[in-house]
């Protein structure tokens, strides 16, 4: 057990710096490709689920503070006949939390996904005319997608990431409304948004304790519909860039957006007046802005930060210093209320009045105190 939450601590520091970068990346290039972020993040998960030491993995020491989180950890506590530690009630906790919170995220994804399997396909024949020519712009088949048509929901999203689906609102909207709204849900998915925003999801789920996942899961969404709308109007002129932002704001005024969308859907609307504003402070930048290509080291630059972060979660794990006490030629160890736990081929952990004081390697200095194996614990 103390081995596992020295374990998952560092591999929660290693999530959060990578999630801190993976929002930074996103930031700053808004039109990169989303899929190294989408693969550091998927390491970031098997990494979690696989939580094991290899052979190349090297221990850090540390001789403050951690030793004494580490010595809270092992606190012993006794109910009747049964013995645990504070560290069996922080991972018991966590794990139930994370049982909730994936119930609760496929209890909102299943509601979703039945209430848009109860829309009817869409009707409207200038919307599927405006889509049909999106996707042959953007050379994609048709067939993957499907135009599903509410007045339940009243702001176009777009969800799924294998058959994707967009939800489009009954609004009467113009032949060129139509084709905006249409290319910013296409574009969400032809990013790789959807699968992106899933992996966010389970992130959370794993650490659904850490308020900075909740922060940068709210930031990164931002950053994907600023994303979207820079794909959607990168080949529109001033005028018509004008014109999408006008239809931006015309649906936002009468969209209310629903909690179901903040889980599985990429909603157009944004989510609050300052990040709509965010939005479109973002498309009139790039109409003052000359075409340029993206500064590629800038980029390399992060992509080598998320990955050397990745590779330090499974090659470093910090531990705290093994030296029981400060003053060894000093310390004594009363007999009565002092035993030690074997917690490897040589290493045992010593206890007094169960409170756990360090590990050493050699119990033949000890006093007469009884010696346990772990598995012989009730």
């Amino acid at each position: 057990m103390d081995d596992y939450v020295r374990l998952l601590i560092m591999i929660s520091i290693c999530c959060c710096i990578v999630e801190f970068l993976m929002w930074l990346f996103l930031k700053c290039y808004k039109k990169a490709s989303i899929w190294i972020p989408l693969l550091c993040t998927t390491l970031l998960l098997i990494r979690f689920l696989y939580p094991h030491e290899f052979p190349f993995t090297h221990s850090l020491y540390l001789t403050k503070g951690y030793p004494t989180l580490n010595r809270f950890f092992m606190l012993s506590i006794v109910v009747g006949k049964i013995h645990f530690s504070i560290a069996h009630i922080i991972i018991s906790i966590w794990i139930l939390g994370i049982i909730v919170s994936a119930f609760l995220l496929l209890f909102h994804y299943y509601r979703l996904h039945r209430l848009i399997h109860q829309f009817p396909a869409a009707q409207d024949m200038v919307a599927l005319s405006q889509f049909d020519r999106i996707l042959k712009e953007r050379h994609f088949a048709s067939s993957r997608f499907r135009v599903k048509e509410s007045s339940a929901l009243s702001s176009p999203f777009v969800t799924g990431f294998i058959h994707p689906v967009i939800v489009v609102p009954t609004l009467a909207l113009s032949e060129k409304e139509w084709y905006y709204i249409l290319s910013h849900e296409a574009a969400h998915y032809l990013h790789g948004d959807t699968l992106y925003m899933l992996l966010i999801e389970l992130l959370r789920v794993i650490f659904w304790w850490n308020p900075l996942f909740y922060l940068f899961r709210r930031k990164i969404g931002i950053y994907m519909e600023e994303s979207a709308d820079l794909l959607a109007t990168e080949h529109l002129n001033a005028i018509e860039k004008m014109e999408y932002l006008e239809c931006l704001v015309k649906v936002a005024k009468q969209s209310i957006h629903n909690p179901l969308l903040s889980y599985t859907g990429l909603a157009f609307d944004g989510y609050a007046k300052s990040e709509l504003m965010q939005r479109y402070r973002s498309v009139m930048a790039s109409i003052d802005t000359p075409k340029t290509s993206q500064k590629k080291h800038g980029q390399y630059g992060f992509i080598a930060m998320m990955l050397l972060v990745t590779f330090l979660s499974y090659s470093i794990i910090i531990e705290p210093d093994s030296q029981p006490v400060n003053e060894p030629n000093t310390f004594s160890i009363p007999t009565e209320g002092s035993y030690a736990i074997k917690a490897g081929d040589s290493l045992y952990e010593l206890y007094i009045d169960n409170t756990y004081i360090g590990t050493f390697e050699d119990p033949a200095n000890l006093p007469d105190i009884p010696i346990y194996e772990k598995e012989d614990l009730p």
